[in-house]
């Protein structure tokens, strides 16, 4: 795994003065790490100039580490005598005429080998159940089942962690005096351009609310009791994007002929697979459920007539019933990986999950609200992982039914663990009014990218699953958060 190509390159990355990468206390423990794991693992002989190299990289990580700097370092290594035979060798690395792509390069290859050592970190239990099933020695099917699924979401767990802390990019540190700002400009413009969003199929959320959209890497839940309307807002955000021409600045989501350029993929553990497509072609067409029946009953192409309203637009929905409780996070990465096989990682333009209480922790837990915190989390690692939009639903507690207003609506309502609020990026609640069965009250508790604490009022027609319009309603506690009276963007304006 660590050859000695593999070390040449990290000396360039590390020592090269023309790198414009900074370089981070994460990243020197990285890789010293992974030259110390891989010593004490390796069964071969490793040759003593290249295990004197490798030391010596060590070395240099683990003092860089300590806040020291790249002259200082090598002054004090080279007093002695072990390293005075690299020193022509370190030298060049130094003054290595490298491109930055080649830089990026060198930090996918880390990324890649930090992949394959948290596979490592579990080797001997895999290997041990492995032998386990080849000679039968186990106890029991059950057992075996059982000590299989737990080194499963070990491994899975140890994945994750290496993911977040490699901690490579560029932003990772900065110098507000004496560092190039540009790559870090850069960065903020990639991730808020509005090329990079996707819509929420209602103008003033995406105008207003939020900046452009749902935005990649960030997680959106819309918490609601029983009734009020999670589910129907989910599918109506995912059907009045897919039906909405992209921003004409957008080039992520180009509209080609005969080309799907948007995926959206909805996994619902709440209606089945049969519910969804009903409600979905209810929700585009404006049927009733006793019209749709009728159109099946007429003999309507119903296949055809969706494919070519989504044709329209260049995009698809995919869409996946598992029961409750019987798929985790992990599952759901699965579902994207099928989707970005066939379509390319670009053209996903966000996985929806109907909802977040019904999925099960990959890692168990004895309370129940930590398992909710950890699966809040995996989810938000998913979004940041395949840098997609990850939108949501929760329930919240019983106090939601006495809600008599937008206004009522906390996030402290969210019902088991505050941990989901914690790790998303965006919640809005909902509540039904008690009087009115279609109207809905929505409040935004938390928005990291956009405006928060706005009061909301949707009109509802649930015979077709249509959220049809609403305005946001004006905050006494918070006047210059929003401004009263302005109408949504309806499903009239893109629907045929």
């Amino acid at each position: 795994m660590i050859t000695e190509s593999f070390v040449n390159s990290c000396f360039t990355l590390i020592l090269n003065k023309k790198s414009n990468i900074k370089k981070s206390k994460a990243l020197y423990r990285d890789l010293s790490e992974m030259i110390r794991s891989w010593n004490e693992k390796e069964t071969v002989e490793i040759p003593l100039s290249f295990k004197t190299k490798s030391d010596l990289l060590v070395k240099i990580c683990d003092m860089l580490a300590e806040d020291k700097t790249i002259e200082n370092t090598l002054d004090s290594l080279m007093v002695g005598q072990k390293y005075q035979s690299h020193l022509a060798f370190l030298d060049v690395k130094i003054n290595e005429d490298v491109k930055e792509h080649d830089f990026q390069d060198i930090i996918s290859q880390i990324r890649l080998r930090k992949k394959v050592g948290s596979i490592f970190a579990n080797y001997d239990d895999l290997s041990n159940i492995v032998e386990d099933i080849k000679d039968g020695s186990f106890d029991s099917i059950d057992d075996l089942a059982d000590d299989y699924e737990v080194i499963v979401q070990r491994l899975y767990t140890n994945m994750m962690e290496s993911k977040r802390s490699v901690t490579l990019e560029s932003a990772a540190s900065l110098d507000l005096v004496d560092d190039d700002y540009s790559h870090v400009i850069n960065m903020i413009r990639r991730k808020y351009e509005r090329k990079n969003t996707v819509s929420t199929g209602f103008e003033i959320m995406d105008n207003d609310i939020m900046l452009g959209g749902y935005e990649p890497s960030r997680l959106y839940i819309f918490g609601g009791g029983s009734g009020a309307g999670k589910s129907t807002m989910l599918n109506n955000t995912i059907v009045k994007s897919a039906v909405k021409p992209p921003d004409v600045m957008s080039e992520r989501f180009e509209i080609k002929k005969n080309k799907i350029s948007r995926v959206y993929i909805y996994v619902t553990l709440e209606n089945t697979i049969e519910e969804a497509l009903m409600r979905t072609y209810q929700l585009l067409f404006n049927k009733t459920t006793n019209q749709m029946l009728s159109d099946i009953k007429n003999e309507v192409d119903i296949k055809k007539r969706m494919a070519d309203e989504l044709s329209k637009t260049g995009s698809t929905i995919i869409m996946k019933y598992f029961s409750a409780m019987s798929v985790g996070v992990l599952d759901l990465m699965g579902v994207v990986d099928d989707a970005v096989s066939r379509y390319g990682k670009e053209s996903i333009a966000g996985l929806y999950v109907d909802y977040l209480d019904l999925l099960k922790a990959d890692t168990r837990y004895d309370m129940y609200r930590l398992e909710l915190g950890h699966i809040t989390l995996s989810m938000k690692t998913l979004a940041v992982e395949y840098n997609i939009p990850v939108i949501t639903a929760s329930q919240l507690s019983r106090g939601v039914y006495r809600v008599k207003g937008a206004s009522e609506l906390g996030v402290d309502m969210m019902s088991e663990s505050i941990k989901k609020v914690e790790h998303a990026d965006f919640v809005m609640l909902l509540a039904r009014d008690k009087l009115d069965d279609n109207k809905i009250y929505a409040n935004v508790g938390k928005n990291r990218s956009g405006k928060s604490n706005m009061s909301l009022e949707f009109n509802v027609d649930f015979s077709t699953y249509t959220f049809k319009a609403g305005k946001v309603a004006a905050n006494k506690d918070k006047p210059d958060a929003c401004s009263g009276g302005i109408p949504f963007g309806g499903m009239d304006s893109y629907s045929a």
